[in-house]
């Protein structure tokens, strides 16, 4: 079977589509290309490449390597089956012959994760976890994620992040930030994990709320500091990074180079119909910014190759 030309974007065209539309970012035309494991199954991208696919006819649930479609790590069945938007993170390298690297699925709008260990023996089960980390009057769920040196990260606020560790069940904490930046209430915020090193991507609304016609403004974490803080970022750590991003709070780092991408550039889907769907590279050194038509598209995915 032939695969697919990554970096792609999977673009699913109607809530309902069970097959996704493959895009080539390199041609900028779609792709003909049918994946056995991700038509008519539940599938979710990871920022390290691995896809999480749920065969529900099946009863399996498996995570792919899109260089190789027979490259799969079995794991127990996901019993529920969960919305498309939820994210999907991983705590590790999957394939790590020493074991637990934790798979984690965050639902979209409940308040609730779901987590089993790679390699934990043929009895480890997905666990499914309800979470509080509101007030006492709302309950607030996880949107944007990122696992960063075996944690994860999660909605950043003015005064700290928080902080989600599995030693071995969850355990939800907050760190207090140091300083101020130059926050935008007015924008979509992304956490990105790259080279062990913690950044947030502000997406600032434009005119009239669009995101299209607004800044892109990168900060890195300051570990280094107690407590941390946010500082802002004019490249992507060196090494040749690119980030791409994508609703649903997806965000991921990638070898610019291997990728076929501009370097210290960060490619955002935007969904749309007829000519509004695109994808918008800026550059974060010297901030020039170009779109690309994409087909019209309800949600899009990324679909990168592992281990760069």
């Amino acid at each position: 079977m032939e695969t697919l030309p990554l970096p792609c974007l999977a673009l699913q065209q109607r809530p309902a589509t069970q097959k996704p539309t493959f895009f080539s970012i390199f041609g900028e035309e779609e792709i003909d290309c049918d994946i056995d494991g991700l038509t008519n199954n539940k599938f979710w991208v990871t920022p390290e490449g691995w896809i999480l696919v749920r065969d529900a006819a099946s009863l399996i649930t498996f995570l792919m390597n899109p260089l190789d479609y027979d490259n799969k790590i079995q794991l127990p069945h996901l019993p529920e089956d969960l919305p498309r938007e939820s994210t999907c993170l991983l705590s590790g390298k999957p394939a790590d012959p020493a074991g637990g690297c934790v798979v984690l699925l965050v639902e979209s709008v409940a308040t609730v994760i779901w987590y089993c260990r790679i390699g934990d023996g043929d009895g480890e089960e997905w666990t499914r976890h309800e979470y509080d980390i509101g007030t006492h009057h709302e309950k607030v769920p996880i949107c944007s994620i990122a696992g960063c040196r075996r944690k994860f990260y999660f909605n950043n606020t003015l005064s700290g992040i928080g902080v989600l560790e599995f030693s071995p069940s969850p355990t939800f904490t907050t760190v207090k930030l140091a300083g101020e930046f130059d926050v935008v209430h007015s924008a979509k915020v992304f956490l990105v994990e790259s080279g062990e090193e913690l950044y947030m991507v502000s997406l600032v609304y434009g005119i009239g709320c669009d995101m299209t016609d607004g800044e892109t403004r990168v900060y890195r974490m300051d570990f280094s500091e107690q407590p941390p803080r946010w500082r802002r970022a004019d490249d992507l750590g060196g090494g040749g990074r690119a980030f791409v991003l994508a609703p649903w709070y997806f965000g991921a780092s990638c070898s610019a180079e291997k990728c076929g991408l501009e370097e210290d550039c960060v490619v955002v889907f935007f969904p749309g119909d007829d000519d509004d769907a695109c994808v918008k590279i800026s550059s974060v050194r010297d901030e020039e910014v170009e779109f690309m038509q994409v087909p019209a598209a309800h949600r899009a995915l990324w679909i990168l190759p592992t281990g760069t």
